[in-house]
């Protein structure tokens, strides 16, 4: 009993998946460099929460909650408003509401945190000082769709 991979056949769909792989894999390392930028680079300042929730993201695989919290504060003088819980471009979700909602203990309406802002993006700080794997589950999917790609021409 033999094991088979059934890919694209045609050349369009061979270099569409190698493509699409080889975005997710540049997409996956933007997102990780961006995200040690901005932890690398945070600076602390004082802001003030306005509002806090839970979303609810319909995902391929079920349903993920991704914690949201909006604030204001003022860095160099200048007023600003973020929703950026976690730094860089790729969001952390969680699989229960309850795993998201944690995430914002001590994030209430009103109360003064502290938030971490990169001096080269200003308008992009964040809350929690914590790195995320996703950037990796990306380039590592990525990969796989263009391996899977160039597999398939290999075959063809």
């Amino acid at each position: 009993m033999g094991f088979e991979i059934n890919g694209p056949s045609s050349p369009l769909g061979i270099a569409l998946l190698v493509l699409g792989g080889l975005a997710l894999v540049g997409y996956g390392g933007y997102s990780y460099v961006e995200q040690s930028s901005a932890l690398d680079a945070a600076v602390e300042v004082n802001a003030t929460v306005t509002s806090t929730g839970v979303e609810e993201v319909d995902k391929r695989r079920g349903v993920a909650y991704k914690p949201q919290a909006t604030f204001e504060y003022t860095y160099e003088g200048q007023s600003h408003t973020a929703s950026n819980v976690y730094p860089g471009p790729l969001s952390r979700d969680f699989g229960t509401e309850d795993a998201a909602r944690e995430q914002l203990e001590g994030y209430e309406q009103e109360d003064d945190v502290t938030a971490y802002v990169a001096p080269d993006a200003p308008g992009e700080a964040f809350l929690l000082r914590e790195r995320s794997n996703k950037p990796f589950l990306v380039i590592g999917i990525g990969l796989l769709l263009t391996l899977g790609g160039l597999y398939s021409g290999r075959n063809r």
